[in-house]
């Protein structure tokens, strides 16, 4: 049970942190237009994308594992 509510908060995190990822580049692509300098919010963006990423790719990496266990 206890692996099952880490993936659920795993996912829920990696979703989060996508969706806000998207949120910062938009934000960065609306300054970009302004003229206003854009670098620093892209980055943010791209470093909360990779974040969202790995914690959605630990969730496949458990499953793997459990499923070794039980072979």
């Amino acid at each position: 049970m206890n692996e099952l509510l880490n993936d659920k908060i795993r996912l829920c995190i990696g979703i989060f942190f996508v969706i806000a990822a998207i949120g910062f580049f938009i934000y960065g692509w609306m300054e970009r237009s302004v003229g206003n300098p854009f670098n620093q919010i892209w980055m943010l963006a791209i470093i909360i994308l990779l974040g969202g990423m790995v914690q959605l790719q630990k969730i496949g990496s458990g499953r793997k594992k459990s499923r070794k266990k039980n072979e």
